[in-house]
């Protein structure tokens, strides 16, 4: 009898230390990382999503969204424009041409899915690169690693728990960012943006190194109706004296609506009072990071 009765609190102890046991991965949706770049003068953002089940990573994905530039203008007056392009590299699948000049005949989704397939089963550390930085020990993978810094930021994120989902409108990037409590509630929720200078002429196109966010009143979203004021103190005054918000205060007040009565696929037909900003790329935005953390939210 007492040997029983040690087996079984041997057993219990063994059950508590292994609940006490933080998982590596404490929540359960799908983590993005990603990267912003440039690709002939037009914007591009590589990312990575992985998916967390039962605190397991059991899949990722890789995909590139590249964008355009258009001389509108003639070669003597160019007049260049930017966009997104509206399918990425998966998208596209064999429509992005990669295979007639792959020197191993694989399209890019093809080369993309192997190393998806690579990293599940061995890891993002185990894929090995040349003094080129092609990958070269993935078979059918010939392209050069553009993704595993993404990856690796998408590991970042599930091991923090943070939800990260992405929107490209014009030549913008507009991001959603979420983390939760131990009980699924949200505990932060962030919109942002990030833009580019542009050039007609130039045809140049270079991303900021402030986003909406970070730029806070020096975005200055009024700055024309307010007089251009030299000194952000009265810019600041001019709005308050006419009931004006700047832009990060329109995106707070839609994020801490969400955060006080709940995410809903209707949220935005309810936009709050003050905010005066086109919403339609935020409520999408945020439609993608809600869909991503699932039954996680609570």
């Amino acid at each position: 009898m007492k040997k029983l009765i040690a087996f079984f609190f041997v057993a219990l102890l063994a059950l508590s230390l292994a609940a006490c046991q933080e998982r590596e991965y404490p929540v359960d949706g799908v983590f993005l990382g990603y990267e912003v770049g440039v690709s002939r003068n037009a914007p591009m953002v590589t990312y990575v999503a992985v998916t967390i089940e039962k605190g397991k990573v059991v899949g990722y994905n890789i995909d590139v969204r590249q964008g355009v530039r258009t001389n509108t203008g003639t070669t003597e007056a160019p007049n260049y424009t930017f966009a997104w392009n509206a399918q990425t590299k998966k998208e596209l699948g064999d429509a992005y041409g990669m295979k007639p000049s792959s020197a191993i005949g694989k399209e890019w989704y093809e080369q993309a899915a192997a190393i998806e397939a690579f990293w599940l089963a061995n890891g993002i550390d185990a894929m090995t690169k040349n003094a080129d930085t092609n990958i070269d020990n993935i078979t059918g993978v010939s392209i050069k690693d553009a993704y595993s810094v993404a990856g690796k930021l998408a590991l970042e994120n599930a091991k923090a728990g943070k939800f990260v989902a992405l929107y490209c409108s014009g030549t913008d990037l507009y991001s959603a960012t979420m983390t939760l409590t131990s009980k699924g509630k949200i505990d932060t929720l962030v919109l942002d943006v990030l833009q580019a200078t542009k050039s007609a002429t130039e045809g140049t196109f270079v991303w900021r190194t402030q986003t909406k966010q970070q730029l806070g009143f020096a975005y200055r979203m009024h700055n024309a109706a307010a007089g251009r004021p030299e000194l952000e103190a009265d810019y600041v005054a001019w709005l308050r004296a006419n009931n004006k918000l700047e832009w990060f205060e329109q995106a707070n007040l839609i994020t801490a609506d969400i955060i006080a009565n709940g995410w809903s696929a209707t949220a935005s037909e309810n936009v709050p009072a003050g905010v005066s900003i086109t919403t339609t790329g935020y409520y999408a935005v945020l439609a993608t990071l809600f869909g991503y953390a699932g039954n996680s939210v609570k």
